[in-house]
Parts: structure tokens; C-alpha cells; sequence
């Protein structure tokens, strides 16, 4: 969850850069980190607050990092 939501953080500060409409790619990913979320949860490998604060661990740093870059 850690890698997935900073890639997805990633493709939304490009598009909010550079100015371009990938809109689909976000909403594809924001699928696959569902996908991925689930399939944690099936296999019992984590519970729902550590998917939670994995998310967020990921989202927090490239937030952070948009006040340096845009």
C-alpha cells in the first residue's frame, strides 16, 4: 500500500503540473490499489488499519513533497 499510493500521489502531481489530463491512468490505478487492498485483506495478511496507515505512510511524503516541487 506504502509504494502504490505514492506512485498514485506521483501520477496526480504530474498531472497537476504539467498540466495534463490523465485522468483514466489515475482512475485505472485507483482501481489496482483496491484490487491490491482487497486481496491483502483476503489473504489475511493484514487488517484494515494497516492498510489504512500503509496508504497514508505512502501519501503523506509526496504531499509533502508537492510544497517543494510545484
Amino acid at each position: 500500500m506504502i509504494g502504490s499510493a505514492g506512485v498514485l500521489m506521483f501520477f496526480i502531481a504530474i498531472s497537476i503540473h504539467f498540466s495534463i489530463n490523465i485522468n483514466i491512468s489515475i482512475a485505472v490505478f485507483c482501481i489496482i490499489i483496491g484490487a491490491i487492498a482487497s486481496s491483502r485483506l483476503h489473504l489475511k495478511a493484514h487488517s484494515n488499519v494497516e492498510l489504512i496507515i500503509g496508504f497514508f505512510v505512502g501519501l503523506i511524503p509526496q504531499i509533502i513533497m508537492l510544497n517543494y516541487w510545484l
